[in-house]
């Protein structure tokens, strides 16, 4: 199943749900129970195998520490 980015705009939670492609978007914040969730454009992870298959550049964007990359609409590829 794929694992989907969401950011609640209430407490800027960020967090990951693995669910299936047919299944609804998540509504509710796990963090603060707000109906203030979207889901974040995520790029999961860019590999560069002449660096031995380490990411190719550091996330960037509002849910960077979750791995995500580009979110912001700021990316550096």
């Amino acid at each position: 199943m794929p694992l989907y980015d969401y950011k609640c705009d209430g407490c800027q939670h960020c967090f990951e749900v693995s669910h299936a492609m047919a299944a609804p978007a998540i509504k509710v914040c796990p963090e603060c129970g707000k109906k203030r969730v979207r889901k974040v454009l995520s790029t999961g992870g860019v590999l560069n195998s002449s660096k031995g298959g380490q990411d190719a550049s550091p996330p960037s964007g509002p849910c960077a520490s979750m791995g995500g990359g580009c979110a912001g609409g700021m990316c550096p590829m």
